[in-house]
């Protein structure tokens, strides 16, 4: 097998191959920063921090909407 390919032969195929994994790479490295930048905007949406959830969001707006609703029933 091995007798019939040359070392050039050898070398352009693994260059072809080096290309293909660079090429499936990329593709990876912009599926995962399209999925950060869904996470960023979900986060900021929601009002999550590092620090904790913000004054702001969706989940702080429900947080007010349950406090309001609560002191209604009171």
């Amino acid at each position: 097998m091995f007798e019939q390919v040359t070392m050039q032969e050898l070398r352009e195929q693994m260059e072809q191959h080096l290309l293909m994994v660079e090429e499936v790479l990329g593709g990876l490295d912009q599926f995962v920063q399209g999925l950060e930048q869904r996470v960023s905007r979900i986060e900021e949406g929601l009002g999550i921090e590092p620090e904790g959830i913000s004054s702001s969001g969706w989940v702080a707006e429900l947080q007010r909407v349950k406090a309001e609703i609560q002191k209604l029933q009171r």
